[in-house]
């Protein structure tokens, strides 16, 4: 009895305790749930120019070079919020001003100039931390790593000062910005300062970053400004849209992974990243145009389509020959026997035969699809012919462009309406739709 007790007040504190680990990121850390998925929606929203732009290193370079202004503004203003801000802010200003102005005046690329720059001003960041007074603790690991249970209502502050700029600078400058990320020389054609939007924007995220240094850390903030823009590209052609589903998904990935942190006891910040890299993983799969497992079905889909029109031809060359329609697989040859069956059950399910091996039959409809083919098959061994292409090729090319017989009439204007090919075999005559 005494161990039935125990054991159920053992599970009454376990519960107590997952109860706790469920409910705490909603109830005692709102002030930081709410930063860090604001920072989320803001790097999200950022990063769409800067993926679009190909600057993922800028944004990785002004991470790492507001550490000498986060490190001097230390020294002179201690701890405050505002004076640490700004001196971060200014170090990214100075980062983005200094690649520009290395790549326009020395021989080197935009991206030598970056590795450059930032790595210089990490390097002048970390002397300056060795040379900090005695007693004195700069908290290295939570700037490259981030700590959003330490986030205060001032980083919050800032955070709501960023975002409306971020999004005011995007809605009101949509035009410019797209042309600048697409067409910089059209949208300078155009009368636009792309000088000054790009240090607009830059500026913008500079002080995104440094907002979102104590939620996520520089380290990061780099990947929370570039995986959301990924997978939002890789889901839409279409920017506004883009932006839209790069703000959700960042907002997601804070949201969700604070959540997650707390129920697996580890740090919130890499879980973010970890998220917003799963809804990445989930866009390369599932992605409704370029996902990998769209794109399998569509090339097993038109794999599908040419084995049809392989097996209506050869229907169609064995009606020409009187032959039987049993010897299909002797004519389809070296095709899989079941690739065939496949086929004749599609083209039954079609209605452009009836029956299966060994004795399928065209409907009528089927025999005016096979005999399209057989059309453009002949056409375009004809039209190699005519352009001198070796003899042996004729067959294997034919075969490969026959497909696109939609534009086998247009091939017949180019060639006088020939009544034969190169062989003698007649060419079917253009049938009326059905």
């Amino acid at each position: 009895m005494c161990v039935d007790v125990v054991l159920l007040a053992q599970a009454a504190a376990d519960l107590i305790t997952w109860q706790e680990r469920l409910l705490s990121p909603w109830i005692d850390h709102r002030l930081q749930l709410a930063c860090s998925i604001l920072i989320g929606a803001v790097l999200g929203l950022l990063g769409c120019f800067v993926v679009l732009r190909r600057m993922a290193l800028i944004g990785d370079a002004i991470s790492h070079a507001v550490l000498p202004g986060v490190v001097i503004a230390f020294l002179l203003l201690s701890t405050g919020v505002a004076g640490l801000f700004a001196g971060a802010l200014v170090a990214g200003i100075v980062t983005a001003v200094a690649i520009n102005v290395v790549t326009r005046w020395s021989r080197v690329q935009e991206d030598s100039a970056i590795g450059i720059v930032f790595t210089a001003m990490f390097a002048v960041g970390i002397i300056l931390i060795s040379r900090l007074p005695a007693g004195a603790h700069f908290d290295l690991k939570c700037f490259l790593f981030g700590d959003p249970l330490a986030v205060q209502r001032s980083d919050l502050i800032s955070v709501l000062v960023i975002a409306p700029l971020a999004v005011a600078l995007v809605v009101l400058l949509f035009h410019p910005l797209k042309l600048m990320c697409f067409d910089a020389t059209l949208a300078r054609t155009m009368g636009f300062n792309v000088t000054v939007l790009h240090y607009l924007l830059m500026t913008l995220l500079a002080g995104t970053i440094v907002a979102a240094l104590r939620s996520v850390g520089v380290i990061m903030a780099v990947a929370m400004l570039i995986t959301p823009a990924a997978c939002a590209y890789q889901l839409t052609n279409r920017l506004w849209c883009m932006l839209l589903v790069a703000a959700l998904v960042g907002a997601l990935s804070a949201g969700a992974g604070m959540f997650l942190a707390f129920q697996l006891n580890d740090p919130p910040g890499p879980i973010m990243v970890l998220v917003a890299t799963a809804f990445f993983a989930c866009a390369i799969l599932f992605a409704p145009q370029r996902g990998v497992l769209t794109t399998w079905r569509r090339r097993r889909q038109i794999r599908a389509h040419i084995a049809d029109e392989d097996v209506l031809k050869a229907l169609a060359r064995l009606e020409e020959r009187g032959a039987r329609a049993a010897d299909l697989p002797a004519a389809l040859a070296p095709t899989p026997h079941g690739r065939i069956t496949a086929a004749l059950r599609r083209l039954a399910q079609d209605g452009l035969l009836t029956g299966g091996l060994p004795q399928p039959e065209l409907t009528e409809r089927g025999r005016q699809r096979a005999l399209e083919m057989l059309r453009a098959h002949r056409l375009w061994e004809t039209y190699l012919a005519e352009q001198s292409v070796a003899r042996e090729h004729w067959h294997d090319e034919a075969e490969r462009l026959e497909h696109a017989h939609q534009v086998a009439e247009e091939l017949a204007e180019t060639l006088g309406q020939p009544q034969t090919d190169p062989d003698g075999h007649p060419i079917p005559s253009q049938l009326p739709e059905s």
